[in-house]
Formats: C-alpha cells, sequence, structure tokens
C-alpha cells in the first residue's frame, strides 16, 4: 500500500513514547542518519530520558539529546517499530533508519509518495 503526502517534504507518522500516542508529520532528513527527532520542548511530556546521544550537525558542531525508548510506524504503510527518539531543536524530523526500508518518490516539490 502507498500513501500520499501532500505536505511536502512531510510525511505522516504515529509516534508513541512512553504512554503518549500521537500522528504526527515529520519533515523528511536523507540526511540524519538516526530513526526520529522530536522538539527538544518534547521532553516534558516523555519524562526522565533513557538515554543521552551525541550528534554532529552539518556545522561539524556536536550537540547532546536526550533519547526515549518508542514505537513509530508510517501510518497506513508499515507496522509499529522499536526506536529511538531523539529530543532535540524544535521540529519532528523522520531519519534514514526508517526511510531507508521504504520507497520513497518525491513528485516536484508538490507531494511525497511512500511505499513499502
Amino acid at each position: 500500500m502507498a500513501i500520499v503526502s501532500d505536505r511536502y517534504p512531510y510525511i505522516e507518522l504515529e509516534l508513541v513514547v512512553r504512554e503518549r500516542a500521537e500522528r504526527i508529520y515529520f519533515y523528511i532528513d536523507t540526511g540524519f542518519d538516526g530513526y526520529v527527532i522530536a522538539p527538544a520542548a518534547e521532553s516534558d511530556h516523555y519524562g526522565q530520558y533513557d538515554y543521552i546521544s551525541r550528534w554532529t550537525l552539518g556545522d561539524g558542531s556536536i550537540v547532546e539529546g536526550m533519547d526515549y525508548l518508542g514505537k513509530v510506524r508510517v501510518i497506513d504503510v508499515t507496522g509499529m517499530e522499536t526506536v529511538r527518539v531523539t529530543c532535540l531543536g524544535t521540529e519532528f524530523i523522520v531519519g534514514r533508519k526508517i526511510i531507508d526500508k521504504l520507497k520513497v518518490t518525491f513528485h516536484f516539490g508538490q507531494k511525497v509518495v511512500v511505499e513499502q
């Protein structure tokens, strides 16, 4: 099955951290090699973090993020997958550990098609 997102370049995921489950549009970032990033402010909802991770940004700087064990699925395409959710920055981002398992097609800056 395929989904089409008209919110280019975002796709809708279901994210579950602790007891909090949400459907959220995530920015597709082919330069991010992790699972998913949630805004740093989300850590207020998630409680105590499970890990601290270090990331090297595009400008070479190193930042730390609070990581939580969670689950994520691409709505109507995949089942739930256990992931590390890193709280960092201000935007929800999906990375290569999720999108590399899928066929993701960007259509002329207008829509995204995601298939298993």
